[in-house]
């Protein structure tokens, strides 16, 4: 019931509200005439491939159907996981709904369009499937190397991660040898080449090239990267340390184990205040269940589980942080769209209990979930007002409809203006503000978005080919501010000022 409630509430919002930063930056790499120097998020490619062949272009709606779509894919990859680790018969019902679930919880934080966030989680389900197989054969091998390409476009950290996860768990297996690591690369090299012949670039080229990613945003150095991500994991084996003691204590015959316990439950309370410092509330719910699991382990016995379930146990408990690593956004507010593996990882320890324990804990789940999935889509959307507000129309891209606030409208009504002049022939939007070009029906140059000054200053230059910019204050201005001159100053539906700058 609360599953088919959390649909409901993600089918009707697909069509209302848009945000003009990250989602943004979504359409605008499905959009193929955007181009995408030096992207580190080359899952455009396939966009453009598909419009090549087939003239099709997908908009926000077509976009948040395709992620809702791919979610139910991502589910029945668990129930397929599931089913090779426990070797069953047919696969299991609740699990996939378990999974649904896990993955609407996705909702709670970003905007609900396909990114590179919900690309990675799914295809990480889709991985799990045919790593559990008993035995790889030929399309297995050509499976995983499509899951593989499909991170390498999507993010590409994450690809690297998982690929060396895969590589080691094989080899201890002893079923890698080098034909089966060419039909792993496969995949990729064939996209490659595709990509290179039809559009004279690929993901290599742009990595790699002298505009790469990493050129473009210093906070993305590899020390970086790992305090992103190591940060959230200090925090929640602090958060759930303590009721693995008080159950291994509980375990021992010692009394006093609910002291401890107590002391656990206090400790959660003081870790969520204390990395409670966005709007999002989301990751209460992961340091909740991190510690369920952290008590399930210190109570059970684990000589009663086969190697595989507990080493997939704790591939499911890393998950999280592999997928994280690459994002520079903290690991507290990205969590929830990860969440699903540690329902998962909860499920295993406590497979052999009661129907009705089983049937409390996905009651939960899903409840959470739709908690959760209410929030981030309705509630409090990202960057954005209560969805029920979103009753405006707006047109975009020759007839393509989104509701949008009554505030949306007035914002893009004055942008319209001053993009329909005719002197306005090279704008940008600075600084993540990606969708106010898109929704205008305007391309960004040579990238999606632009988020930090160095990476404006690296492509643009000295801005002397830009004829109007779109100016939040966000970060420093990156040109000579002499040669601009401020006609408007608008309010954006955030409250942020948005500067508009024309050329001397």
């Amino acid at each position: 019931m609360f599953l088919v409630l959390s649909l409901v509430a993600i089918i009707f919002g697909i069509p209302r509200g848009f945000d003009f930063s990250d989602e943004g930056l979504y359409v605008l790499l499905a959009d193929p005439n955007q181009q995408n120097i030096g992207g580190i998020f080359n899952y455009d490619l396939f966009f453009k491939l598909i419009h090549r062949f087939t003239g099709l272009e997908f908009g926000i709606i077509g976009l948040r159907i395709i992620r809702l779509i791919s979610y139910f894919a991502g589910a029945f990859g668990l129930a397929v996981f599931w089913k090779n680790l426990f070797e069953s018969q047919t696969l299991p019902l609740s699990i996939f709904l378990l999974g649904l679930a896990g993955l609407f919880a996705g909702y709670g934080f970003l905007p609900p369009t396909l990114s590179y966030n919900s690309i990675a989680v799914v295809a990480v389900c889709l991985w799990l499937a045919i790593i559990s197989r008993k035995n790889m054969d030929l399309s297995g091998w050509i499976l995983l190397g499509m899951v593989f390409a499909i991170l390498f476009y999507a993010k590409v950290t994450t690809c690297l991660l998982l690929g060396a996860l895969t590589v080691i768990y094989f080899l201890l297996k002893n079923k890698l040898n080098w034909q089966q690591l060419i039909l792993l690369c496969l995949p990729f090299l064939i996209l490659e080449s595709l990509f290179y012949v039809l559009f004279k670039e690929n993901a290599l080229t742009r990595l790699t090239g002298e505009f790469g990613f990493l050129q473009q945003r210093q906070d993305y150095t590899f020390l970086n990267l790992v305090k992103y991500t190591a940060v959230g994991g200090f925090w929640i084996l602090l958060g759930g340390g303590l009721f693995f003691i008080s159950a291994r204590l509980k375990k021992s015959g010692v009394r006093s184990y609910f002291r401890i316990l107590g002391l656990g439950m206090l400790l959660i309370g003081i870790v969520f205040y204390l990395t409670f410092i966005t709007s999002e509330w989301s990751h209460g719910i992961l340091l909740i269940t991190f510690a369920f699991i952290c008590w399930q382990l210190g109570s059970i016995d684990l000589s009663g589980f086969k190697r595989n379930e507990l080493l997939f146990t704790l591939i499911l408990m890393l998950l999280p942080f592999l997928l994280h690593f690459g994002s520079n956004v903290y690991w507290m507010r990205l969590g929830i769209h990860y969440w699903v593996f540690w329902l998962l990882a909860f499920a295993i320890l406590n497979q052999s209990r009661t129907a009705t324990f089983q049937t409390r804990f996905y009651a939960i789940a899903s409840f959470s979930s739709l908690v959760v999935v209410l929030f981030g889509i309705w509630f409090r959307p990202f960057e954005g007002t209560a969805l029920w507000n979103a009753t405006h129309p707006w047109e975009y891209h020759g007839g393509k409809i989104i509701s949008l606030t009554a505030a949306d409208i007035i914002l893009l009504d004055e942008v319209n203006i001053e993009i329909s002049n005719p002197q306005a022939t090279n704008v940008v939007a600075l600084f993540g503000n990606p969708g106010l070009l898109y929704l205008a029906g305007v391309n960004s140059p040579y990238s999606p978005g632009y988020w930090k000054s160095g990476q404006a200053e690296m492509f643009l230059k000295d801005g002397a080919e830009l004829d109007l910019i779109f100016f939040n204050q966000q970060e420093v201005f990156p040109f000579d501010r002499n040669n601009w001159t401020l006609t408007k100053e608008l309010i954006q539906p955030n409250g942020e000022k948005l500067l508009i700058l024309w050329k001397k």
